[in-house]
């Protein structure tokens, strides 16, 4: 390991990278490596019991263990000092450059690897896949857990500083204590409880934490955790996840002790192919909860294909409804994706088998808004566009032309939104939506290069709705006419 202080002797390229006022800092040797970013979290609760630990956490042997690539860094305080003691895990793993990964990106061999800080601060990681960047989760007792993202085995050299916790000391009955265990009931060491939300008086359910809470804590070596709640906060909505285990949402409340079990969950498997019933590899997948409520939403699963287009997620929760899709940037870079279709998974530790599912052409919509009084659209105009169904939606801004283009659109109920300040939808537009103002809806089935949306001044009434398709959503999407 090198010491922080001869990186500059050593003739390594080093980058600084600073977030808000510079407080938290990652050094690394690679180039273009992203900011390190802050979240906040809580002090770790080390609970009286002896059992032993879950499966797939090790710690991982540092300077005398085994050679090979090597992970190594300091971890600082809030004053400057280094921190002794400091848990720092190997918390996810991706392939270098971007590359697509067919592996959850939790659940690679080295995720839950873990080790403690020397009396200087120092970490070290042996034998990590020289291939792959890792995210480490950092915490420390008195301190917000952060992460050092990108962290790059063939160069190591890491520095992250700690700020201190935010909310501390609550009373007892202001304190939410846990501890997290596997399916066999032994400590889920190093899991990650992300606070979503709480509820209090007059409110059911609201993301604005602000000092009511820290949103992040680290369970310890016994699967011990605790969290402070300032006042008024009667339950918080947290999110855990523990290495190759499934995901779980659920509320702690204040003032009480929580035994989580977590479960080992669901593998839902299949193969996307094109119209010809050919594999489709390299292809990303995405899958959520069906439920969107903000107390029950999960997403961030991603997998890609395989060279056959075979798929795996693997430790997906159990017993629920979940969306599987292609995500929008991909349906961008390829042109076609998978339709999204709910899927329901069965009990912990079964599989779930899709079969061929097909990767299907997108389309492309180019058109322009025009205004029928000869009118220019204002600068910054934004046009969105919905797949109903999927309640997926990405937006544009028109040229100063009026143009505007989407491309990567599946066959779906689309709905198009324009606002221009004293314009309305005309009726000449064969989707208007009567039902809702400035909205086109109707269904994408071929490219379109030149489809017009006419707006016209809403100084007068207007028209009165036909008698039938009111909101012609099933109908084919089609253009305004445009004289001469």
């Amino acid at each position: 390991m090198i010491p922080l202080r001869s990186l500059a002797a050593s003739g390594r390229r080093i980058r600084v990278s600073r977030q808000n006022t510079g407080r938290t800092r990652s050094i690394s040797h690679w180039s273009d490596r992203r900011r390190a970013y802050s979240l906040l979290g809580a002090p770790l609760l080390l609970l009286a019991l002896a059992i032993g630990p879950a499966p797939g956490w090790a710690q991982d042997p540092g300077v005398a263990g085994v050679q090979g690539p090597g992970l190594d860094g300091v971890i600082i305080g809030a004053d400057e000092q280094p921190l002794t003691n400091a848990w720092v895990s190997v918390f996810s793993a991706s392939p270098r450059d971007g590359q697509k990964s067919t592996l959850p990106i939790k659940h690679y061999s080295e995720c839950g690897r873990f080790t403690r800080t020397d009396a200087e601060g120092r970490f070290v990681f042996k034998g990590l896949n020289k291939e792959l960047l890792y995210r480490l989760l950092v915490s420390a007792p008195g301190y917000r857990p952060d992460y050092i993202r990108e962290a790059d085995p063939q160069f190591g050299g890491a520095q992250l500083k700690l700020r201190r916790l935010r909310v501390t000391n609550a009373p007892p009955e202001r304190r939410i204590t846990g501890r997290i265990i596997d399916p066999q009931g032994r400590p889920v060491r190093g899991a990650r409880i992300e606070v979503n939300g709480y509820r209090g008086p007059g409110t059911s359910y609201t993301t604005s934490l602000g000092s009511r809470a820290e949103p992040l804590a680290v369970s310890d070596e016994e699967g011990g955790f605790f969290l402070d709640c300032g006042s008024g906060v009667d339950g918080l909505s947290v999110s855990i996840e523990g290495t190759r285990l499934a995901r779980r949402r659920l509320w702690l409340t204040p003032g009480e002790a929580h035994l989580i079990r977590l479960h080992s969950g669901v593998t839902v498997t299949g193969r996307l192919v094109d119209g010809n019933k050919q594999p489709v590899p390299d292809a990303l997948l995405h899958m959520e909860t069906e439920d969107q409520s903000s107390a029950a939403l999960m997403r961030g699963f991603e997998v890609a294909t395989d060279v056959g287009g075979r798929f795996a997620f693997t430790h997906m929760p159990a017993a629920t409804e979940l969306r599987i899709f292609t995500p929008a940037k991909e349906l961008e870079t390829m042109n076609a994706g998978l339709i999204a279709r709910v899927i329901s998974t069965g009990t912990n530790g079964s599989s779930l088998t899709l079969g061929d599912l097909e990767h299907t052409a997108a389309h492309a919509l180019r058109g322009r808004v025009i205004l029928n009084d000869g009118g220019k659209v204002p600068e910054r105009t934004r046009i969105s566009l919905t797949l109903d169904k999927d309640r997926t939606s990405r937006s544009a801004t028109v040229d100063v032309e009026g143009w505007f283009e989407f491309t990567g659109v599946l066959a779906r109920v689309v709905s198009l939104q324009v606002q221009v300040p004293g314009y309305r939808i005309s009726a000449r537009n064969p989707n208007k939506d009567w039902q809702n103002a400035g909205r086109l809806t109707g269904l994408l089935q071929e490219n379109h290069e030149q489809f017009f949306i006419e707006l016209e001044p809403a100084k007068t009434p207007p028209p009165p709705a036909p008698a039938t398709d009111r909101q012609p959503a099933e109908k084919p999407l089609r253009s305004a006419p445009i004289d001469g």
